[in-house]
């Protein structure tokens, strides 16, 4: 199902229910889900310095960056002890 049917299928079934403590567990449900939302997420300002510097070496050719793959070799070696 897609996120847009879901959403369909959700708004249909809240609508129908008359028991006030269910409606009531459901938002907090939803409220809770919405809040961790990783479309919500900010990125601290020290966090978006770093970013932005990396990205400035990055573009100015003094870093090289990594293939996925290159990525996964170094942490597994990093990490598999």
């Amino acid at each position: 199902m897609t996120k847009e049917t879901l959403r369909k299928h959700i708004h249909k079934t809240v609508d129908k229910i008359n028991d006030t403590a269910v409606l009531e567990a459901v938002y907090t449900l939803l409220d809770r889900a919405s809040q961790n939302n990783e479309d919500s997420y900010e990125i601290s300002d020290e966090d978006m310095k770093i970013i932005e510097e990396r990205k400035a070496r990055y573009l100015s050719g003094k870093e090289k960056g990594m293939t996925l793959k290159e990525f996964n070799k170094r942490i597994q070696k990093k990490y598999s002890k």
